[in-house]
């Protein structure tokens, strides 16, 4: 008889994949282990083992989420070579997901504030607003933008795309983000945009 195996990080994948749907659903503070286990279908021991506890998964489930994020950023800007495009394929690509993986954006933009974790940075300090803060300061260097901080310049921006996000996730938006984009994307851009 052959013994199965079993892939221990597909194993952590689904426990990341069913952790991250019970959070958005529920709330941080509305999951238990159990529930996990029961949509996982990973046993207790397996969980804590490799996590720990609810919160160093939920720490894990953030970090992975914003690589998976900064991942299809990277892909969707190799090929742009203006700051205005680099800024409207970050806004783009963040629409997309939150039409078509809207449990994603919800897990980036809200469930993190319930996390009381030291080791969950906030969002501006990401990787993807880094990057996003790193386009602008090529910008303002460009002239494309007018002058100023890289950081207010790229709140300024993402606040205009976010904004829109939580609108739409709020039904406040009932119409799709990608028919309006061009819309709220020029919006951003003015915002910043050298005269």
């Amino acid at each position: 008889m052959e013994k199965r195996r079993i892939n221990p990080q597909k194993k952590m994948d689904q426990v990341i994949s069913a952790a991250r749907k019970l959070f958005v659903e529920k709330g941080y503070r509305g999951v238990a282990i159990p529930e996990i286990v029961k949509e996982s279908g990973v046993s207790v021991g397996a969980i804590y083992l490799h996590f720990g506890n609810k919160e160093k998964l939920a720490e894990t489930v953030y970090q992975k989420t914003l690589q998976q994020f900064m991942n299809l950023f990277l892909e969707r800007i190799t090929d742009k070579d203006s700051v205005k495009d680099k800024l409207r394929a970050f806004a783009e690509l963040i629409f997309e997901l939150t039409e078509e993986d809207p449990e994603m954006m919800e897990y980036i933009l809200s469930v993190r504030k319930e996390i009381r974790s030291k080791m969950l940075f906030p969002l501006c300090s990401s990787a993807a607003f880094l990057e996003v803060q790193g386009i602008i300061g090529d910008g303002i260097s460009s002239g494309e933008i007018k002058s100023g901080t890289p950081l207010i310049a790229a709140v300024s921006y993402t606040g205009v795309i976010l904004r829109g996000v939580e609108l739409r996730m709020q039904g406040v938006l009932e119409i799709p983000l990608q028919e309006i984009s061009n819309e709220l994307i020029d919006n951003a851009w003015s915002s910043i945009a050298a005269s």
